[in-house]
């Protein structure tokens, strides 16, 4: 499939895991989302598949041609998702549906309103819904109202109040989330939800966790500070009442706004006393992002850190029962799972539950002696896997896609940078190894907080293997899995030892008899691209190409114009005056491939525009070239923009490192 990338686009997909755990393990039940190309090919479709936890064969349970979003499990072993399929009862279309499939039988429409829903839990006999709502609608009749207005009218202006207006790939407003409960429709009626609002805080509504018997909610607030700046606090709602500060951040309570804590709620313990809190610190100069857990008390508001000898940044956790927890954390370029006990004095202790070259996510509690997640790697997509918590034991359960062969080999390097530290990097080989060595192709990752440690299928390096190329994945500084220093080493110096880590990792493989070191080129996304960028400005002609996509040029310019507040604070003083490429354009000697999406909001469009201007106008290399996306965003999602992608980038890489014809894709033109 590498060899076709046709054939790459083209193959389905496991794209999440969600499950309801119960006392019986025979009563847990667990759904996937599983995407696959449409007839058409140009876009993915989704459909349901049960998952068997015992290992028995997957059952498909939708399979509408326009596909389903899956939103939640019921108590009873219904389902709820949103359709693009077609409701023949709906009488207006600005309506979209939330769709219920009940243990047996057809499935049918219970809510229709426009926007439809963002998010469905189902706890004591209750649905707790957030359902996107125009700010001023004062109930779902005015909402309506106000929606069909706009649309009839052509209307799509947006007046905004506060920052930001947009993010990642799409614009904010004028509806934001607000939370709802409902009683459970019945399974052979042909009733609709009646939404009724619960109360909430003043801010916007970003996340909601809700106790198992739905006696209480944790609601993730965000609130304005100064500026463009905001904070993350949380609050505790028993429904029907109003809700009650839980854990709020120092600068929305009055105290030191300097103090950048956002607070995040996680999940509340199944006996309703405790629940899991995320901790961020924010990023400026000087003060390096940092991230913790914390465990709650909800009844005292009383707060401790969890683990506080566990120095990797946390990423989901989840309830195993009262005194346990699974959590899930990069490390040293995997996704480990650890089972954290509690401890009353708080020296909880940690351990290693999966202890393999693979990445666990969508982690989902089964009861409290199994967890069911997806288990992938850098070389292998995801696909279901069981896990016995008492002996770590990881049982893979049937496929629900058609398995994926790696090509080539994957090993490790390892290097030591300027300053002593240890640094790795996986390296993947092609099949087939000429005597001279394998071209070698540099990928610098984005974030900057990330690892090389997962699948990918936007930046996937099998299909560069299988043209006979070797990929070097480093992990610099600001990488994650590494512990906090990792972070804080580099965390002011985007240009600095992030880019003499990279290249102590590149000097390492190149000095390997298999790699041919007078053959590289680099290439890299977001802070990836930032880095390609950085390089293009000081390796001279080292690498004999760069690809640069969605990538930051003029640092100051990027904080003023990015989605993210925070950049801004962090960048504009010493990192832009010091480490911002677009300074060094006249030291460029290598031929760079520029790409970029119109509707990227994380790094803007005009970061992609000043870049391609400045290489045309003062770079000291010829051949640059730039492959726009008119409709695509931070990330090249279509199916065959992405195909484009790899047969570009393959085609400017063999025509720079192998000597080759450069041959655009014919859709190019």
């Amino acid at each position: 499939m590498f060899h076709d990338l046709k054939d790459f686009v083209a193959a389905a997909r496991v794209t999440g895991l969600v499950a309801r755990r119960a006392d019986d393990l025979a009563d847990a039940r667990a759904i996937a989302a599983v995407a696959a190309l449409n007839s058409k090919g140009d876009a993915y479709t989704t459909r349901l598949v049960e998952v068997d936890p015992d290992g028995g064969e997957p059952l498909t349970l939708t399979r509408s041609k326009k596909g389903e979003a899956l939103v939640g499990i019921g108590e009873r072993g219904e389902l709820y998702f949103s359709s693009q399929r077609a409701d023949e009862d709906a009488e207006d279309e600005l309506d979209q549906a939330l769709w219920m499939l009940p243990p047996r039988g057809e499935a049918r429409v219970v809510l229709r309103r426009p926007g439809g829903v963002d998010s469905v839990t189902v706890a004591g006999g209750k649905l707790f819904i957030t359902a996107s709502t125009l700010r001023r609608a004062t109930d779902e009749e005015s909402n309506r109202e106000v929606a069909k207005e706009r649309k009839e009218s052509g209307i799509s202006a947006i007046l905004h109040e506060d920052f930001p207006v947009r993010y990642w790939d799409h614009d904010l407003g004028p509806a934001y989330p607000r939370l709802y409960i409902a009683d459970l429709p019945a399974f052979d009626g042909t009733d609709q939800l009646e939404l009724t609002e619960l109360a909430q805080p003043d801010g916007k509504l970003a996340d909601v966790s809700v106790a198992e018997d739905g006696s209480q909610l944790l609601l993730t607030v965000t609130q304005p500070v100064t500026g463009t700046d905001s904070r993350a606090s949380v609050y505790r709602l028993v429904p029907g009442e109003e809700p009650t500060e839980l854990a709020i951040a120092p600068a929305v309570s009055g105290q030191d706004s300097d103090e950048l804590l956002n607070i995040e709620a996680g999940t509340i313990s199944p006996d309703n006393s405790r629940a899991v809190l995320f901790v961020s610190t924010g990023n400026r100069d000087g003060k390096p992002l940092a991230s913790w857990a914390e465990i709650v008390d909800l009844e005292t508001g009383e707060r401790r850190r969890l683990a506080p000898s566990f120095d990797d940044w946390p990423g989901s956790i989840e309830w195993l029962d009262e005194e346990a927890l699974i959590m899930q954390a990069d490390r040293l370029g995997r996704i480990s799972l650890y089972l954290v006990d509690l401890a009353a004095d708080g020296d909880d202790t940690v351990t290693l539950l999966t202890d393999d070259d693979a990445a666990y996510s969508n982690v989902q509690v089964l009861d409290a002696t199994t967890v069911l997640a997806t288990r992938s790697s850098v070389i292998r997509p995801a696909a279901p896997v069981r896990i016995d918590v008492a002996t770590g034991e990881v049982t893979d359960l049937a496929e629900l896609v058609p398995g994926v062969e790696p090509v080539g080999t994957l090993t490790e390097v390892t290097a030591t940078a300027e300053d002593g530290t240890d640094l790795r990097a996986w390296l993947a080989l092609p099949e087939d190894i000429p005597a001279e060595g394998a071209p070698l192709l540099v990928f610098a990752h984005g974030g900057p907080w990330g690892s090389w440690n997962d699948w990918t299928w936007r930046w996937n390096p099998a299909p560069f293997q299988a043209r006979g190329y070797a990929v070097l994945m480093p992990d610099p500084a600001i990488s994650t899995g590494y512990g906090q220093k990792m972070i804080d080493r580099g965390n002011d110096e985007l240009g600095g030892t992030p880019y003499t880590d990279i290249l102590a990792l590149t000097d390492a493989t190149i000095a390997r008899d298999d790699i041919d070191g007078t053959r590289t080129a680099l290439a890299g996304g977001s802070y990836g691209g930032y880095m390609a960028n950085w390089m293009a400005g000081h390796t001279g002609d080292r690498f004999r190409c760069i690809v640069t996509h969605a990538s930051l040029w003029d640092v100051d310019m990027m904080g003023r114009t990015t989605d993210n507040a925070i950049w801004h604070e962090w960048m504009s003083e010493s990192q832009s005056e010091k480490y911002s490429p677009h300074r060094f354009v006249g030291e460029i000697v290598t031929p760079m491939l520029v790409i970029h999406g119109d509707k990227d909001y994380r790094v803007p469009i005009s970061q992609g525009h000043a870049l391609w201007h400045a290489l045309l106008r003062d770079s000291k290399a010829k051949g640059h070239k730039f492959l726009y996306y008119p409709d695509e965003n931070h990330w090249i999602l279509k199916p065959q923009n992405s195909r484009i992608w790899y047969e570009t980038v393959l085609a400017f890489c063999d025509h720079h490192v192998l000597g080759k014809d450069f041959e655009a894709p014919k859709e190019l033109g």
